[in-house]
């Protein structure tokens, strides 16, 4: 079943502990630190998969976990890294985070990759803290937690050639002549209600992406019908053909409806290479009325073409105006996929914030906020290491400011402290 938009959890993993170990060997006096630091976390990664055409795959999967890192041991040695988790997903697909909706990347070109959920770094053994003054450190870090966070992925089709339409112009029809797909055809209107994809052969010997995308009605540009379902498959289009429908009561007049959408979504969209198609020439009442409504149509600054999808009338014209369109297209330079990536700044990155908490005070900030998670807070070394990094950057004499005493509670990301007076 065809999916177009879906929103997934993403995990890293953690990061595997370093080692606080000491050498214990028969016949070495003062065996000094040797423990060996963790692994890093298994990332989760995005793979752009050629052939691949729908999201179907995340239907009812939506939770993905890269496996921690191995912890570190003795005799300096390191633990393993654990193996990144790969997600197919069709060419085109956008990934934004969610909800905030910020821009993350895209998958253009099939064998892209993505991470999105980056697995956290390994901590560092005790024989890193090592010093000629202090020379058996039982100091060690944590691990580094993975990124966790939800994440939406929007497919956007990528098609050499978009067939526009109203509602039962004969799109679907079209494509199964063009070429070997096989999408559900009946004479009611939205039979198509999800994009389908073919390959049609171009003079000369050449091949192109045709997408048939669910027909269009008035208002779609603001969602009513399917036109946002539409309308996000043709925006990467290079050659835009508008079907009409030969035997509607007034087919220029829907044709230029679909055309007015096609503007008020992106206004770019109408100055692509267009050709018009009028269908349905088979029916004796569409061959009477054939010459108004190509005299119609010229208005519009383009010349249309007749055909009939049953008994093969015009096909071998049209091919031949589709390749002339892919050539005034690939003339044109063509705009670099892909959304603008703001890069802001972060003023915690490296500072922190001291704020009042209706059950005590909470410390903010990315740098301090790790080191809280990589301490461990049983080890008395460790303590005492992330008390004076608080010294150092003068959050402990800010926290003696805000009043704190003895038995005030001090969050730090995760990591809740009770504050005791130094004896």
């Amino acid at each position: 079943m065809f999916l177009d938009q879906t929103r997934i959890h993403v995990s890293g993993g953690d990061g595997g502990d370093g080692s606080a170990s000491f050498r214990r060997e028969a016949h070495v006096p003062r065996g000094g630190p040797d423990g060996g630091d963790g692994g890093r976390g298994g990332s989760v990664v995005l793979v752009a998969e050629a052939g691949m055409t729908t999201l179907a795959d995340f239907r009812r999967a939506r939770q993905f976990r890269a496996k921690p890192g191995r912890a570190g041991r003795g005799q300096r040695a390191h633990g393993r890294n654990a193996a990144d988790v790969e997600l197919r997903v069709p060419p085109g697909t956008i990934v934004r985070s969610w909800p905030d909706g910020e821009y993350i990347g895209e998958l253009i070109e099939p064998g892209t990759r993505l991470m999105v959920a980056r697995g956290g770094r390994g901590g560092r053994g005790n024989v890193h803290f090592a010093s000629s003054t202090h020379r058996a450190p039982r100091h060690y870090q944590k691990g580094e937690p993975g990124i966790e966070r939800w994440i939406e992925l929007e497919l956007k089709l990528l098609a050499d050639i978009g067939l526009v339409g109203a509602p039962n112009a004969g799109k679907s029809t079209l494509l199964a002549a063009l070429t070997a797909a096989t999408p559900r055809v009946a004479s009611y209107p939205f039979t198509t209600t999800t994009p389908n994809l073919g390959v049609v052969e171009l003079p000369p010997e050449r091949f192109a992406v045709i997408a048939d995308v669910p027909g269009l009605i008035e208002g779609a540009h603001e969602g009513h019908g399917l036109g946002h379902a539409f309308l996000r498959h043709v925006e990467r289009t290079r050659v835009l053909v508008g079907v009409v429908d030969g035997a509607a009561t007034a087919p220029v007049h829907e044709w230029e409806a679909v055309a007015e959408e096609l503007r008020l979504h992106d206004p770019l969209l109408i100055e692509r290479p267009t050709r018009l198609v009028v269908t349905k020439l088979d029916l004796p009442a569409v061959r009477a009325a054939w010459p108004g409504i190509r005299e119609a149509l010229r208005h519009s600054g383009r010349e249309p073409v007749g055909i009939s999808a049953h008994d093969g009338t015009g096909l071998q014209q049209l091919r031949e105006e589709l390749a002339a369109a892919l050539a005034e297209a690939e003339a044109e330079p063509r705009e670099a996929p892909g959304e603008r990536v703001l890069h802001r700044f972060e003023p915690l990155a490296e500072g922190w914030s001291l704020d009042a908490e209706p059950n005590g005070l909470r410390i903010r900030g990315a740098r301090i906020e790790m080191a809280a998670r990589r301490t461990d807070f049983e080890n008395e070394e460790s303590r005492d290491r992330f008390q004076r990094l608080l010294e150092r950057l003068g959050v402990d004499a800010e926290l003696r400011r805000q009043g704190a005493e003895a038995g005030t509670t001090v969050r730090i990301g995760p990591v809740e402290l009770v504050w005791e007076e130094p004896e």
